[in-house]
């Protein structure tokens, strides 16, 4: 009896990736998420940025979902203030944090199958002369259009202000962490670009509970499984 409740605990607690991805990528968010008119790096309003700031500290909020059919094919996204407060509500967390442009489970379906360091880092330097054609290549790894918008403009923005560390990274194949440190270029989109993107992403890999191939301390990994398909 204690083997077979073991065996239901586990089953419960971990799924099959690929299929979960799978199902994710066919289900269909019930309010669209409207694309971008303005790159949000060219934002200057402080209050704005104080938004982006707060967002940063936020270790509390979530974003869930609720599916609207009994076949789990239509679903809609709501933000809450905690975990807790999401599952009174008979909602799912699908990442921490608020919700933004790459909280659709079609994102998630990228994000748990493909490390997307290097692929997105390969448009930049391929494309980097064409928003279109960059915007193409992103779009390509499977993202929803919006949310290859919010990677279009973190990777403009990187390429503008990191664009001579991240060379020499991409030139010499430098680790992306070293002696427990991010590479100059990794540490230099984390702190340039990463603050807007994570607020205008809502998911990103880390506050989704997905590791890659920047290893990161454990206690910056969200604690959560995705087998709610």
């Amino acid at each position: 009896m204690q083997i077979l409740h073991l065996f239901l605990i586990v089953a419960v607690l971990s799924c099959d990736i690929d299929e979960a991805a799978k199902a994710f990528k066919s289900k269909q968010i019930r309010d669209p998420i409207f694309p971008y008119t303005k790159n949000p790096y060219d934002i200057v309003d402080p209050n704005y940025l104080q938004k982006v700031t707060d967002n940063l500290q936020d270790t509390t909020s979530v974003c869930a979902i609720k599916y609207d059919d009994y076949e789990k094919q239509i679903y809609h996204l709501k933000h809450f203030n905690s975990k807790e407060e999401a599952e009174q509500n008979q909602f799912i967390v699908t990442h921490q944090g608020k919700c933004g442009a790459c909280s659709t489970l079609q994102d998630l379906a990228v994000y748990l199958t493909n490390d997307l360091t290097r692929p997105v880092r390969k448009c930049g330097l391929m494309y980097g002369l064409s928003q279109h054609h960059l915007l193409k290549c992103i779009k390509g790894l499977g993202f929803t259009d919006t949310c290859a918008q919010v990677w279009l403009y973190n990777t403009l923005n990187t390429k503008k202000s990191c664009f001579w560390p991240c060379i020499v990274s991409f030139m010499t194949n430098e680790d992306f962490v070293k002696n427990g440190k991010l590479n100059k270029c990794l540490q230099c989109d984390e702190d340039i670009s990463g603050p807007i993107f994570k607020y205008e992403s809502g998911r990103t890999r880390r506050n989704s509970g997905i590791k890659s191939e920047i290893d990161r301390p454990d206690d910056q990994i969200y604690d959560i499984t995705h087998c709610y398909y």
